[in-house]
């Protein structure tokens, strides 16, 4: 499940206030391709290599400035498990008829017991957040002269739907990561 929460940062802690249920994928709804609609170049060809950093992209909407995308990865376990992780990052490489998209989360609560926090409004202190964690997915859906392509949605579970990359999409992917969290990669022999 996927919801958008109003944001409040102190320093050292940040307060999460539920606003509503939303969708990430999906071109007629969802999220990520709207927020990335607004940045594609006029006539921008494949690839398309794009970043949306998912804080200031909703800053700069009048309707949902200090608001954040938050996953519940397990929402069919509300009575036995509160794990929300709230999204801070996504590349894609797109192209005319898919997009493997990188996705940047913090995690807020992983695997906790529910009675910790209740759903519709919590707080999390920085030092207690899981991160940084990386997923790879793939979406239907690509870029093509200047304009989303496709319906822009995640493919069905199966044993497959992993994102397949190629050396020019791992290589960017692997550089975004090292760009946004260097220390990854501290300590890895050559």
């Amino acid at each position: 499940m996927f919801a958008l929460y109003k944001k409040d940062c102190r320093p050292g802690l940040s307060s999460y206030q539920f606003m509503e249920k939303c969708s990430l994928f999906g071109c007629n709804s969802g999220f990520l391709p709207w927020l990335l609609g607004k940045r594609i170049p006029v006539g921008q060809s494949e690839p398309f290599k794009w970043h949306l950093p998912i804080g200031r992209a909703l800053d700069e909407t009048d309707e949902y400035a200090g608001s954040v995308l938050i996953i519940d990865l397990k929402p069919n376990r509300r009575d036995t498990n509160l794990s929300l992780y709230e999204l801070v990052d996504v590349w894609g490489c797109s192209y005319a008829e898919w997009t493997p998209i990188l996705l940047h989360l913090s995690g807020l609560f992983v695997d906790a017991d529910p009675s910790v926090a209740s759903r519709e409004a919590f707080e999390v202190a920085d030092a207690d957040r899981d991160e940084p964690i990386y997923e790879f997915l793939y979406l239907n859906g690509g870029v093509l002269e200047g304009k989303l392509k496709g319906p822009w949605t995640a493919p069905p579970t199966s044993p497959t739907n992993g994102a397949l990359l190629w050396p020019d999409a791992l290589g960017y992917f692997l550089r975004c990561i090292h760009q946004r969290t260097p220390q990854i990669f501290a300590g890895i022999p050559e």
